[in-house]
């Protein structure tokens, strides 16, 4: 009889429910579009997110994809770490891609598939790399004060990319929604990183043993994730109104796929997990870039929804 050991099990769990976590999230997202699409365009402009929360088809997909899908994400998360679980989760741009075009009647050409295909290969590269950062090593990480202005560093910087991204997208008429789900994919990266600070530090401050630097951590955890995920959905609202979510959903992967990496080696300051992780990581970026580059082409004039 073969045994699986305690560590074995929890990663193979993880990997289960990162990817689960990316069918759930990508299934929402396409209910949440077919709506979108279905909302007359005078109402896009003066009364669209009270429009949407008027909608149970659109509820049930918010609550599939931040409900169901952020819950299995923060199991994942704690079982195998922020570096590894979100090139799982977008393996459910398979779901995406085929629920596009047979749901909301969405047409891709040739070379948004090929970036689609890039993007999931990219993925499984950095899958393969084998970043998972467990919850002991965040948790001691934590400790140490040059991680923590690390933590500071980084997350400012995420920020500030959102920021300059958004007021570019803004202000362009072509390309408007591929610039906007570019600048959208940074606050959910900055959710994605500060859920396992989040899940370091929870269970101890509600315990009532928290020291106050891990209090502080937790309510800035939750502020973090409660406002980012509130840009976030917002955001994605107003690029489905301009743009395919086929389209959207993937280039907005491009910043969510490549900061687990400055997460490993900068802020936890971590050393390569084999030989060939460095390899892994390198192809697995240039994939995705690649992909958001084929994804990002469709102009302005062809996103218009009627």
């Amino acid at each position: 009889m073969i045994s699986i050991d305690t560590a074995d099990s929890d990663y193979l769990l993880g990997v289960s429910l990162a990817i689960l976590s990316g069918i759930l999230f990508q299934s929402g997202a396409l209910l949440q579009k077919k709506v979108v699409n279905e909302i007359p365009k005078r109402e896009r402009d003066t009364r669209f997110m009270r429009t949407l929360l008027k909608r149970p088809l659109w509820i049930s997909g918010f609550l599939i994809e931040f409900g169901a899908g952020a819950t299995t994400f923060m199991f994942a998360q704690s079982l195998i770490g922020p570096a590894l679980v979100p090139g799982l989760v977008a393996s459910g741009l398979i779901v995406l891609a085929i629920g596009s075009v047979k749901l909301n009647g969405e047409i891709l050409n040739r070379s948004e598939y090929l970036g689609i295909a890039l993007m999931i290969l990219g993925i499984l590269f950095l899958g393969l790399s084998e970043l998972g950062i467990s919850s002991e090593t965040v948790r001691e990480a934590l400790k140490i004060s040059d991680t923590v202005l690390r933590i500071a560093v980084f997350s400012m910087s995420l920020f500030a990319l959102w920021a300059i991204t958004h007021l570019l997208a803004l202000k362009r008429t072509r390309r408007k929604g591929m610039i906007m789900a570019f600048s959208n994919g940074f606050p959910f990266s900055l959710s994605n990183f500060w859920v396992s600070p989040l899940l370091a530090v929870i269970f101890v401050v509600l315990g009532g043993d928290g020291t106050s630097t891990q209090v502080s951590l937790f309510v800035m955890a939750s502020i973090i994730l409660v406002s980012t995920n509130a840009i976030g959905v917002r955001q994605t609202q107003e690029a489905f109104k301009i743009a395919q979510a086929s389209n959207v959903m993937p280039v907005q992967q491009i910043a969510v796929q490549i900061t687990p990496i400055p997460v490993y080696f900068y802020v936890f300051s971590l050393t390569p997990p084999t030989s060939l992780a460095g390899v892994y990581i390198i192809a697995g970026a240039l994939l995705i870039v690649v992909s958001g580059f084929l994804l990002g082409r469709r102009r302005a004039a062809l996103e218009t929804i009627p």
